[in-house]
């Protein structure tokens, strides 16, 4: 069972403090960078006891491959591995026109983005979900490997055919399943090695497998999905384009499909390195877990530790980090709206007030039109003189309109009338006003009234001639 983060419920935690048995999620843990020998290495601590933390069970915290199998379709689709595909999709098309000459470089092309994805795989395999950089060191660097899991398929077609040989058909048939099943494991087992011995040795790769358990199966079905992916689109989907956009296509499927299977292959090295004891070093990354974003703003950051004042019953000392953090220019919606909440909860109505301008107007920008209308409401009440921006007054006189408020709109609207008499929108006001009396409120008498008033105070005004033609429409019983 996974053990939540103390102020974030739905996340897991990441961290536990040995002092006070408080758990962390990564947005809560105090981090602090120290500068060792030149390599700056981070360390976590309690932000209560300032001890320093522990990290919890690995397990308790990483999203197992299968809840996660949206995120490795997307992956190629980072521009690094994109560019890289269209670019060899392209160039196979164009070998594909020479005779041995384009052998040769279908061969290169291969090569070179089985690299890749064996980059890929180790990136991934290490905690890093990024797709790796296309340069020399990447694509160059430790080309070895390519030609190692060439080698694993020439050492298993050798010895098909010696167990056929020796044994006869069926049971070299049994063997061929075999060793087709351990692939994925004998390319996890050379990730970790870098030796072509160790990854066709079964004392080795079996026991990997083994300690992986199920999972490994149901990696390994998903993996033949993957490989037959292309094929199946080739023939059914593609066939029926020309040749040349026939073999790109093909060429983008085979490739699209590779890199996810390797990233997957990598992913589940990442989940199970502690059981297959391949290192990752997790000390300076955060991992992959439920509604973790992998970086947040310093808003975000004063949010986390206000919640925490807030589950502690620290009231005041949450409205005193904020005052001090922010020194009231809040601009952050979230932010705003737990300083509002503190300070009504204390009432302390006057630093409400003065907020709720600054509130309003981001929900205003927000569109959260009955949030703003019950925001304003609750102003009003603690202060009768209470004034919003022009601005934010009209977005809030209109959401009351929209919401079936039309009284509480026509107050909002003659607050803005008064508070803001030189403002050149007042005429429009006047004129939404007299459209509520009468079309929602059925007091055709009063919305004449104001249509007069408005056309006698403002006779040469552009909104003038529409008034008139509304006014002519008006029915007085």
């Amino acid at each position: 069972m996974k053990t939540p983060c103390d102020y974030h419920p739905t996340r897991p935690a990441q961290w536990g403090c040995p002092s006070c048995e408080a758990h962390y999620c990564a947005d809560c843990v105090d981090k602090r960078v120290v500068e060792q020998y030149g390599k700056k290495k981070v360390f976590h601590f309690c932000p209560e006891c300032n001890v320093e933390v522990e990290r919890v069970a690995f397990e308790d915290i990483v999203v197992p491959f299968w809840n996660r199998l949206p995120k490795f379709f997307g992956y190629p689709f980072h521009i690094r591995p994109l560019v890289l595909m269209i670019v060899l999709s392209i160039a196979s098309v164009v070998f594909s026109r020479l005779l041995f000459l384009g052998f040769l470089g279908s061969v290169f092309i291969w090569g070179v983005f089985l690299k890749y994805a064996f980059a890929a795989l180790k990136n991934t395999a290490s905690g890093n979900f990024v797709p790796p950089q296309i340069d020399s060191k990447t694509i160059v660097e430790d080309f070895a490997i390519v030609f190692k899991q060439l080698g694993i398929f020439i050492v298993i077609g050798i010895a098909f055919v010696k167990v056929t040989q020796m044994a006869g058909v069926i049971v070299g048939f049994l063997f061929l399943c075999f060793a087709i099943l351990s692939v994925p494991a004998m390319i996890i087992v050379l990730v970790g090695t870098d030796s072509l011995l160790r990854a066709i040795n079964p004392m080795i790769f079996a026991v990997m497998a083994w300690r992986i358990g199920w999972s490994y199966l149901l990696m390994y079905f998903f993996l033949i999905l993957l490989g037959a992916a292309p094929a199946v689109i080739g023939q059914y989907v593609m066939g029926y384009l020309p040749a040349s956009l026939h073999l790109f296509f093909y060429k983008m499927a085979e490739n699209y499909y590779t890199i996810i299977s390797y990233h997957l292959m990598g992913y589940v090295i990442f989940q199970y390195h502690e059981e297959i004891g391949y290192e990752v070093d997790l000390a300076d990354q955060e991992l992959p877990s439920r509604e973790m974003p992998s970086e947040q703003d310093e808003a975000g950051k004063l949010l986390n530790r206000v919640d925490m004042l807030i589950k502690e019953g620290k009231l005041d000392d949450a409205i005193y980090l904020m005052k001090n953090e922010t020194s009231g220019d809040i601009t952050n919606l979230s932010l705003a709206e737990r300083y509002y909440n503190l300070l009504k909860i204390k009432e302390q109505i006057p630093d409400m007030l003065k907020h709720g301008k600054v509130y309003l107007d981001l929900l205003a920008k927000a569109n959260q039109n009955e949030k703003l209308c019950e925001v304003y409401s609750e102003c009003i009440l603690k202060d009768a003189g209470f004034t919003p921006s022009p601005t934010t007054l009209l977005k809030t006189a209109s959401s009351f309109n929209q919401t079936g408020k039309p009284r509480e709109s026509i107050e909002a609207y003659s607050r803005f009338i008064k508070g803001h008499p030189e403002n050149p929108l007042v005429p429009k006001v006047y004129f939404l006003a007299s459209n509520i009396f009468n079309e929602k409120l059925k007091n055709p008498r009063k919305a004449a009234g104001i249509l007069k008033a408005l056309i006698k105070k403002y006779p040469n005004h552009d909104i003038t001639p529409h008034v008139q033609r509304y006014l002519s429409q008006i029915k007085i019983s």
